[in-house]
């Protein structure tokens, strides 16, 4: 309890001096795009690598469909929007000059790498009836996953230890229903509607990780501040996130970034 205390007492001061922080966003080059559904590729175990990245793309739902630069621009145009709102300040490309001639501490914020995987996700609709009989239904749900790779690294500080950090979230078919009996047949049908997913969805979603993911930025970089001016020999347990909307600081779950090793 008394570390928790540390820790947010430090998360505190941090939300005082955000304000001091900016930050260089890099974009990638490109988006990678994934087809998983090989299955739905006839006689594809026959063909070379290249000939079924080929042809997974030209019979993918959505890939092929999706823009690179509109997906970016949606992606940072959120992403960017939220860190202002943050109190930090964010520059790109187009800004490089404003960013070296700021004197606020300087952090780039890549995002090294953005993958779509297209996939389908199985889903088993079921309820018992007549105390033991089970009735299922099962269904092939399309769903679009969005991967992301960033690296963030404090400029001009060689003691600073960079980290890749990892995030993915997903897009997918909705459906609604239930199981009906028919009392008088003892027959049982599934009745639902279904939701098929498009393109916009993709899009929509990039939109809204913009978002989110400035807020895992903005928990790395207090959650660093936290672990630099910690008690010397120790680190802290506790990985805080900041409610932006509350003010409120408190343990951020699984909704953060994964730390990986390089």
């Amino acid at each position: 309890m008394q570390s928790c205390s540390v820790e947010k007492k430090l998360a505190m001061e941090f939300l005082q001096t955000r304000d001091s922080i900016s930050l260089y966003l890099i974009r990638p080059e490109f988006v990678f795009k994934t087809n998983l559904k090989s299955w739905q590729i006839e006689d594809f175990e026959q063909m070379t690598v290249s000939e079924l990245d080929s042809a997974l793309f030209t019979n993918s739902l959505f890939l092929k469909e999706i823009d690179d630069t509109l997906l970016l621009n949606r992606f940072f145009g959120s992403f960017s929007s939220t860190l202002l709102r943050l109190n930090l300040q964010p520059y790109e490309q187009e800004n490089l000059h404003g960013f070296l001639s700021s004197e606020k501490t300087s952090y780039q914020v890549a995002l090294v790498q953005l993958e779509l995987e297209e996939d389908v996700y199985p889903y088993r609709a079921e309820e018992v009836f007549y105390d033991s009989v089970l009735f299922y239904e099962d269904f092939l749900l399309n769903t679009v996953n969005i991967n992301s790779w960033f690296d963030i690294s404090k400029l001009n500080e060689p003691t600073a230890s960079n980290n890749l950090l990892y995030t993915s979230h997903y897009v997918m078919d909705q459906i609604e229903g239930r199981f009906v009996n028919n009392l008088f047949t003892r027959e049982v049908k599934y009745k639902y509607n279904l939701f098929p997913m498009k393109t916009e969805n993709v899009y929509a979603l990039a939109l809204v990780l913009g978002k989110a993911y400035a807020g895992y930025v903005f928990d790395y970089l207090m959650n660093e501040y936290i672990f630099r001016n910690f008690s010397p020999g120790k680190k802290p347990q506790v990985f805080f996130h900041f409610d932006a909307e509350t003010g409120k600081v408190y343990p951020a779950g699984e909704e953060r970034f994964t730390f990986l090793k390089e």
